[in-house]
């Protein structure tokens, strides 16, 4: 495996500090969304990395990276928007603290505007006008307010070890039930792609499914935008592999 992988320039979040407490389900839910976001991390990362290495004369390869762009975007939103729309309310009601989550709003809105232009370009580019370094020009644009706040949020989400557990826990539970009503066959492949099981030496298991569950995301979801997912750092398997074009 090449040392250039999917876990820089954007640094992942390590889980130690947390992930083996069990006393209190904010550790819980500390430790999933952490790992939630280390996908959203490898997957800017494989764009980034990959981005000014697409063969010009291939406008097909182009065309699927965009639409591997896009995708990312796609999750990102389902996500955030989740988590505003469903989890962050709840959080609210259970510590009985208004805008207990507000910093987390704020630093959403506060790389939004970078990120929708990433978004628009991605959607837009037509093949033979892409430039990958463009498309590095529009991450760094918003990659260090995302990457805070990414980090920052799992923080907040420990300081809720001070609430009712159960509670913290049902919330999360809802916030999951949610991001599962999502379109399989653009984010479905994009989540195990980027979902790396061999981290913190393979303790976690995200996403938690079924065996089955990677075969049909693989041999049924995937085939739609199949040229797409050659850009993931992972298997539908969540196993690493090397980036398909890298330096």
């Amino acid at each position: 495996m090449s040392s250039q992988w999917a876990d820089t320039p954007y640094s992942l979040i390590s889980t130690d500090p947390f992930s083996k407490d069990s006393t209190h389900a904010a550790y819980y839910v500390a430790t999933q969304i952490a790992l939630a976001h280390n996908g959203i991390l490898r997957g800017l990362n494989s764009i980034y990395l990959q981005a000014p290495h697409m063969p010009r004369e291939d406008l097909d390869t182009i065309r699927d990276f965009l639409t591997y762009c896009q995708c990312w975007c796609e999750s990102m939103h389902h996500h955030h928007d989740a988590e505003e729309a469903i989890f962050f309310p709840s959080i609210e009601q259970i510590t009985d603290v208004q805008e207990v989550m507000e910093r987390n709003v704020e630093q959403h809105r506060a790389f939004t505007p970078g990120f929708d232009l990433f978004q628009e370009y991605a959607r837009t580019c037509l093949p033979q006008d892409y430039n990958g370094q463009k498309i590095r020009s529009l991450i760094e644009d918003f990659a260090e307010p995302l990457t805070q706040h990414l980090h920052d949020e799992i923080e907040t989400l420990r300081g809720l070890d001070i609430y009712d557990s159960g509670h913290i826990r049902q919330a999360y539970q809802r916030f999951e039930k949610s991001l599962m009503a999502t379109d399989n066959y653009r984010i479905g492949p994009l989540v195990f792609g980027t979902a790396d099981r061999s981290f913190k030496g393979g303790m976690h298991n995200i996403p938690s499914v079924p065996s089955f569950v990677p075969y049909v995301i693989h041999y049924w979801f995937a085939k739609r935008h199949r040229g797409a997912w050659r850009f993931n750092p992972c298997t539908m398997w969540r196993d690493r592999r090397e980036l398909a074009f890298r330096e």
